[in-house]
C-alpha cells in the first residue's frame, strides 16, 4: 500500500488533510496526471515556436486537471 492509499484510508477514518497533503493527493490522481503529461507537449512546442496558442492550450489542459480534482473533493 502506497502513501496515497494510506492517507485516503486515514481520511476515511475522520482525519483531515493538510494543505500540502491535498496538493500531493491531487497530483496522484490519474486524470490530473494524464492531463498534466499531455499538456507538456504543447507547452514545450509553444515555447520553441513562440506560439501563444499552444501555450494557452497547455495551460488550459493543466487547469482542467486541477479543476477536475477540486470539483471531485
Amino acid at each position: 500500500m502506497g502513501w496515497a492509499e494510506r492517507k485516503v484510508e486515514e481520511y476515511n477514518q475522520g482525519k483531515s488533510a493538510t494543505w500540502i497533503e491535498r496538493r500531493c493527493l491531487e497530483h496522484a490522481n490519474p486524470v490530473h496526471l494524464l492531463l498534466a503529461l499531455v499538456s507538456v507537449i504543447p507547452f514545450i512546442w509553444g515555447l520553441w515556436a513562440h506560439n501563444w496558442t499552444l501555450l494557452t492550450v497547455a495551460i488550459i489542459l493543466n487547469l482542467v486537471g486541477h479543476m477536475y480534482c477540486w470539483v471531485r473533493d
